[in-house]
């Protein structure tokens, strides 16, 4: 007993003899606020430390609602730290609001909070007027908030801007941007409230927008934009895209639905690839590629695109070969067919038999990224009669890369045996194929 007794109070002083600011970056990395406080029970020392993090990450899971409003007070009154860096408030009791929150919200921001997230599950909450102004936030997420700000926004350290189903007064994007002169980045997901969006930023580098509803004309105009994605955006029917550098990575994916006018649809997608054609990285969503088909199979104009990267989510082969048919300078190409076995459609065993060789495996291609492969006999000869046609007609190939899962069964060797077979154009081309639930990679060189 004795030597236990020893052993804890070596442990006892283990803990007791860290440093404050050891204690302190310790508990600033645990999940919530509510953790930190509990740590109390591991040594006298660190009873208090909490109110010293300059982390607050206040939330409501596993409280009701009466409760976490007294957990609120009672953490805030007793925090003595003289700065916040991370200010967290989250709750999750629908139907339910607290009018003081503004007064939360206004300790954190006189105290300088530099990352700041207000989110909730259902209840919208009204950002208070006096955050529009704040000179020391540098990251803002907001989930479930109503941005109707009375006057001018000044975020002039703001970096990242981050919005999640959140409702818009018709000018509050147009206050935010100006307001924002060091935007870096600007997400917005299930927003809505106005009819069109513009967006101009001279640094705004970053810019998703996913499933925006109610709004019909999207502007864009950000010269130093290095990433965009345009996700399942439903209502829209013109995007104006200007100012875009050629260097910019671009997503483009839009989903089908039934009630949509098939032409308002095909005209938009044909006018987005039209102001892309200068992009050299382009990444293309499923359903988008279903309406490059049709305009392709309705013999409308398709832009010649200066693409180096082509990644494809989509098994469409009348629509893949219309993308690479208009991508002479094309280098690398990724197509995930990972769904392919659960379409039933049947786009024909012989496609590629028959297809004209592209101008970019004449001198370009070099890399083929293929992520997935079908099982199904008829879909399985597609892929397959698929990779033989790069392989026959990409004179200057370096690598085929078939990525496929491990399932236990011999498929992936079955696939391998079938790859070896096949001729290739290019002497120096490298078949090969990984399984990326199981550590293995098979590497096959060129045949003769």
């Amino acid at each position: 007993m004795e030597s236990k007794r020893i052993k804890m109070e070596e442990k006892e002083d283990r803990i007791s003899g860290l440093p404050d600011s050891i204690i302190q970056y310790i508990l600033s990395l645990l999940p919530s606020t509510k953790e930190a406080i509990r740590t109390g029970i591991l040594s006298k020392r660190w009873e208090d430390q909490w109110t010293q993090v300059p982390v607050l990450i206040l939330d409501s899971a596993g409280m009701t609602f009466e409760n976490f409003l007294n957990f609120i007070d009672n953490t805030l009154i007793l925090h003595d730290c003289s700065k916040i860096n991370k200010f967290h408030l989250i709750y999750r009791h629908p139907g339910r609001n607290d009018p003081q929150f503004s007064s939360k919200i206004r300790f954190a921001t006189r105290k300088d909070v530099a990352e700041l997230y207000l989110g909730s599950s259902e209840q919208q909450y009204k950002l208070p007027n006096f955050l529009f102004n704040n000179a020391s936030l540098v990251n803002l997420k907001t989930s479930n908030c109503i941005f109707m700000p009375n006057g001018n926004i000044s975020w002039e350290c703001l970096t990242k801007l981050v919005m999640t189903s959140c409702r818009f007064a018709e000018q509050a994007m147009e206050l935010i941007l100006s307001g924002t002169p060091l935007l870096k980045l600007l997400s917005l997901s299930y927003c809505f409230g106005f009819n069109k969006l513009v967006i101009t930023s001279k640094s705004l580098e970053k810019l998703g927008l996913k499933e925006l509803r109610g709004i019909f004309d999207i502007e864009i105009s950000c010269p130093k934009l290095e990433i965009l994605c345009l996700s399942c955006c439903v209502n829209v029917k013109t995007a104006k895209l200007l100012n875009l550098p050629s260097s910019l990575f671009a997503t483009i994916d839009f989903n089908h639905y039934e009630d949509q006018c098939n032409e308002v649809r095909l005209s938009l997608i044909k006018d987005i690839l039209q102001q892309l054609q200068r992009v050299k990285d382009l990444r293309i969503g499923g359903w988008l590629m279903e309406y490059i088909s049709a305009i392709q199979m309705g013999g409308q104009f398709s832009p010649v695109l200066n693409i180096k990267c082509l990644d494809l989510i989509s098994h469409n082969m009348s629509g893949i070969a219309c993308l690479l048919r208009n991508s002479p300078v094309l280098e690398k190409l990724i197509i995930d067919v990972t769904k392919y076995d659960e379409d039933n459609r049947d786009f024909g065993e012989n496609y590629w038999s028959d297809a004209t060789v592209f101008n970019c495996l004449v001198s370009h291609l070099k890399t083929i990224k293929i992520i997935g492969f079908p099982k199904r006999d008829g879909k399985h000869k597609v892929m397959l009669n698929f990779v033989q046609f790069f392989l026959k007609n990409a004179r200057v190939l370096e690598k085929m890369i078939i990525q496929l899962k491990y399932d236990g069964t011999i498929f992936p060797l079955t696939v391998s045996q079938e790859l070896l077979n096949l001729p290739r154009c290019s002497q120096s081309a490298v078949i090969e194929l990984r399984c990326y639930n199981f550590n293995v990679c098979l590497s096959f060189g060129s045949s003769r």
